[in-house]
């Protein structure tokens, strides 16, 4: 069987306050005194043992909540961050997608002005023909 410290720490503690048990009792004498007797009973083994086992028990359950708990708390975490990536990916597309667009833009607007140049630098040729010509 494996003890946490924290169980052998409650079940010593149980033993402590068990350990003994006294009974006292008051007799009154034919005389007028008082005897006071006194019982001490100490536990058997078996007993201190079952005692020490009960208290582990309580301990472990309360240890087995406690990681139950934990557990349900980091997945919950996880859970959350499992959104925030998925929320994180959509932005990246979006951005993405966004980023190709412009690019593309850019693309068709340096496009159309070196069609632009091209058609200038013919007109200036066909000109500079017509004016060597005259």
């Amino acid at each position: 069987m494996n003890f946490s410290l924290k169980t052998l720490f409650v079940a010593a503690a149980a033993l402590s306050f068990t350990a003994c048990s006294t009974d006292s009792s008051k007799t009154t004498n034919p005389d007028g005194s008082t005897t006071t007797t006194t019982e001490v009973t100490t536990p058997s083994a078996e007993q201190v043992g079952d005692k020490m086992d009960a208290a582990g028990d309580k301990a472990e359950a309360k240890m087995d909540a406690a990681g139950d708990k934990i557990d349900a708390k980091m997945d919950e975490a996880g859970d959350k961050m499992d959104a925030a990536a998925d929320r994180a990916k959509a932005n990246a597309k979006e951005a993405d997608a966004k980023m190709d667009a412009k690019m593309d833009a850019a693309g068709d607007k340096m496009d159309a002005m070196g069609h632009a140049a091209a058609k200038s630098a013919r007109e200036t040729k066909a000109n500079l023909k017509a004016a060597a010509n005259k």
